[in-house]
Parts: structure tokens; C-alpha cells; sequence
């Protein structure tokens, strides 16, 4: 009885986390629903003082360290799956990847371009030949792949910059293009243009970029989950802590960076080396959260796959001509203001679903996907 309360509190942080990163990839996600941030940069459209602090507190606090968070979580997912999916584990994990890829190609084309579904679905077959590996071998090869090649490619943007100096990466033209097919178009023109983003971002170049990006902590989420860090917390403590602490002071010192100096290595080294490590400080911070702040975030990440798909739904029906037709016509507050009312309704939805049933409903349609009808109840 008291493992099982001591399991139960494990996965209940855990869902905490993945409640707490939907919240934060909401933040980020929803000047993309509502703007041409692919484009041009959010600043455009602020009025005022408080959208700029808004946008710093957002870039600060949440860009690029929610998507290496979800990847986190994915690992640890995937090990846990492992140590208990038997001898069929291999061909089980095959199925629920294809299932991803298949559900991220329908987000992707038909609901919103920015899906990172696709994404997951193939790095995570990178994961088959670490199954049998050791803790030992995941956090090194972890680290070494994600030191590699942060500091690396910052390396070799700053030579870049030494050359070239600063690059205005901004397309005025696809923006207003962006403004005219969301806010007024039809359904086929948004096809369209939901098609023309999604390529924007996702040539041959950019998908080996993101494998070499979201791997490392997919393994270091395995590591950590073989570790047993959240099985166990006040065994692990210490070793928590200091990850912990180390990951927040790496983060907020690259995070700051191009608010001392701003040019395109700093922005870079903020994203590709603040991110991360502050979303490990995120992960870890949680194991030290309160029993009230785990209750309340852990339902709203228990279905995390149906309110990431969901909150693309309802903010595309709020930005784009199908629905509202604000798209382009909102400045960053009132975009995040649309954010925080999405996932307050999203935490009381879920609250009250998971008092009826037991997983939530695209839960329930992965699962079946994965394992067939006997692991749906």
C-alpha cells in the first residue's frame, strides 16, 4: 500500500509537469496562432510598454524551454513504457510512434502548421537502440550530443556573425500574405497557407537541425526516468538539487544574454543553450512543488495530448477567418490574455472530466492505437 501511494504521487508529478509545460507552450504558441511570428518578429505589434514586457517575459521565461520539457517528458514516457511492455515492447512502441506521426500529419495540414507531433514520432525511433543501454550510457550520450551541438552551432553562428554581421531574417511580404489567407480566406486558401508554413519551417536542413535538437533530451528524460528520479525523490534529492540549481543558473545566464547584448549569437545561444537547461530546471524544480500546486496542474497534464490538440482547435476557430477572424488584428497582451483564459477553462475541463472518466478522450483513441481494445478501459 505505501509503494502504491508513493507510485501514485510519482505520476501525479509528472502530469503536474506536463500540465505546467502546456501552459508554457500555450504562452509561446499563441502569438503564433494569432500573429505572423514565422515572419516577423511579435514586436511589430506591440502598442505599448506592457506589451514589450509581455513579449520579454514570454521570450525569457518560456521560449525554447517548453518544447525541450515536452521532449523530457517523451524520454521518460518511452522508459517507463519500456520497463513495462515485455517482450512485445519493441513492436508496441513502432505502433504508438506511427500513431503520433499519423495524428501530427492531420494537426500539421488541417488544424495548425506549427505541430511538433511529427516531430516526436521520428525522433523518438531514434530511442530503439538505447533501450538496452545503461543510466550511465543515456546521461552521457545525452549530454554529449546536446553539448556538441549547442555550443557547436553557436560557435558557428558567432564566426558567421564575425563575417557577416547581424542578418534580417524578417519576410514583410509572407507576413502580409499570412494576415490576408488566415484573417479572410477561404478554407483553401488557410490549406494553403497552413501548408506553406508548415514547409517554411521543416526543409530536409531544419529536420536533421531538430533530430540533433530534441534527441538529447529525449535520452535524458530516459536517464532520468531509469534513474528513478521521481520514483524516489528523497533518495534523489540531492542529485535534484544540484541539477536543479545548476540548470537555472546556465538558463537564466544565456536567457539574459541578448537583453545585455542583443545580435543574432546571443538570441541564438538563448534559445539553443538558455531553453533547455531552464527546462530541466523546470522539471526538476517540480519535484519539490507542493502536494496543492501537483493536484492542481497534474489533471490538465493527465490529458495532455487532448488539450495540446485542443488548444490549437479553439484558438485557430478564434484567429482564423473559419471563425473569429482575428488573426493579425490582436497585440501580444490580448493574444496571452486569450492564452491564460484557454488553459484556465482547459484545467477546469479537465478537473471535471477526470472525475467521470478515467484517461481523457484522444488518450483513450492513442491508447487503443497503440495496444488495441484491451488497454482502453
Amino acid at each position: 500500500m505505501k509503494w502504491k501511494r508513493r507510485e501514485k504521487m510519482r505520476i501525479s508529478t509528472i502530469d503536474a509537469v506536463r500540465g505546467f509545460a502546456l501552459f508554457g507552450i500555450l504562452l509561446v504558441n499563441v502569438l503564433d496562432f494569432s500573429l505572423p511570428m514565422l515572419y516577423v518578429d511579435a514586436s511589430v505589434f506591440a502598442k505599448d510598454g506592457v506589451d514589450r514586457f509581455l513579449l520579454a517575459f514570454v521570450d525569457i521565461f518560456a521560449q525554447a524551454s517548453f518544447y525541450p520539457l515536452f521532449s523530457l517528458l517523451f524520454g521518460w514516457g518511452a522508459w517507463v513504457m519500456f520497463e513495462k511492455g515485455g517482450e512485445r515492447f519493441r513492436v508496441t512502441f513502432l505502433r504508438r510512434l506511427l500513431a503520433l506521426l499519423l495524428f501530427g500529419v492531420i494537426h500539421a495540414f488541417f488544424i495548425w502548421h506549427g505541430d511538433i507531433l511529427i516531430g516526436y514520432a521520428i525522433v523518438g525511433l531514434f530511442l530503439f537502440p538505447f533501450f538496452q543501454a545503461s543510466a550511465k550510457t543515456l546521461r552521457n550520450w545525452a549530454l554529449s550530443l546536446w553539448s556538441s551541438w549547442a555550443f557547436g552551432s553557436t560557435i558557428l553562428m558567432w564566426l558567421m556573425w564575425k563575417v557577416s554581421g547581424d542578418v534580417d531574417f524578417s519576410e514583410p511580404e509572407l507576413a502580409r500574405q499570412a494576415i490576408a489567407n488566415y484573417q479572410q480566406g477561404t478554407w483553401e486558401q488557410i490549406f494553403m497557407q497552413r501548408v506553406a508554413d508548415w514547409l517554411y519551417v521543416n526543409s530536409f536542413t531544419q529536420t536533421f537541425i531538430f533530430i540533433l535538437t530534441i534527441l538529447p533530451f529525449l535520452l535524458f528524460g530516459a536517464y532520468i526516468a531509469k534513474e528513478k528520479w521521481f520514483h524516489h525523490v528523497a533518495q534523489h534529492r540531492e542529485t535534484i538539487q544540484k541539477w536543479c540549481i545548476g540548470s537555472f543558473v546556465v538558463g537564466m545566464a544565456f536567457k539574459l544574454l541578448p537583453y545585455i547584448e542583443k545580435n543574432i549569437v546571443t538570441e541564438y545561444a538563448q534559445d539553443m543553450i538558455g531553453g533547455p537547461a531552464l527546462a530541466l530546471f523546470y522539471l526538476t524544480a517540480f519535484s519539490f512543488a507542493t502536494a496543492n500546486v501537483i493536484r492542481f496542474f497534474s489533471p490538465v497534464g493527465q490529458m495532455a495530448f487532448t488539450n495540446y490538440l485542443m488548444q490549437s482547435v479553439i484558438c485557430t476557430t478564434i484567429f482564423y477567418s473559419y471563425g473569429f477572424g482575428l488573426y493579425g488584428k490582436v497585440t501580444p497582451k490580448q493574444a496571452l490574455a486569450v492564452a491564460l483564459v484557454v488553459y484556465v477553462m482547459q484545467i477546469c475541463w479537465s478537473h471535471w472530466w477526470l472525475k467521470k472518466y478515467r484517461i481523457g478522450p484522444m488518450e483513450r483513441v492513442w491508447r487503443w492505437m497503440t495496444y488495441g481494445k484491451k488497454k482502453t478501459t
